[in-house]
């Protein structure tokens, strides 16, 4: 096998605190996770610490109408709440080592079970939020 020097464009990054946006040419880049709101990707890939509420949104739900969510749970022990028609819920127990897909365009929350880990494969626009109880529900998928 033939082994080339690594170039300026070729770097190991940490990946807490960074996001890979994934592009329609097949390319691939490491930005720093606060500036998630500029990328340009279809999609992005992260992992984030989870330790409490605050650090998954608990208190909105959240939806992708342009394609699922993929969420690995590398440690720890996650609670995905999942809204179904009529306004029932239905919950998901993730522990370490597995994944779920959360369907397109279905409204989703997570509640930390045990502190751990989280890698989230995402559209990376499109998505939606909504505090938990609000009066302006929109219609359920």
């Amino acid at each position: 096998m033939t082994r080339f020097p690594l170039d300026e464009t070729e770097q190991t990054f940490e990946l807490t605190g960074n996001l890979l946006t994934l592009h329609t040419d097949s390319a691939a880049r490491c930005v720093p996770f606060a500036e998630r709101a500029r990328v340009d990707a279809d999609w992005i890939v992260g992992i984030k610490p989870v330790s409490d509420g605050s650090t998954v949104h608990a208190d909105y739900w959240e939806r992708h109408p342009r394609g699922e969510e993929i969420l690995c749970l590398l440690a720890g022990q996650v609670e995905i709440i999942l809204s179904c028609e009529g306004g029932s819920e239905r919950s998901v127990l993730l522990h370490a080592g597995q994944g779920f897909i959360v369907p397109r365009g279905n409204w989703h929350r997570l509640r930390v079970q045990q502190a751990g880990k989280l890698m989230f494969i995402t559209p990376s626009q499109g998505s939606e939020h909504r505090r938990v109880g609000s009066a302006d529900l929109e219609a359920q998928p």
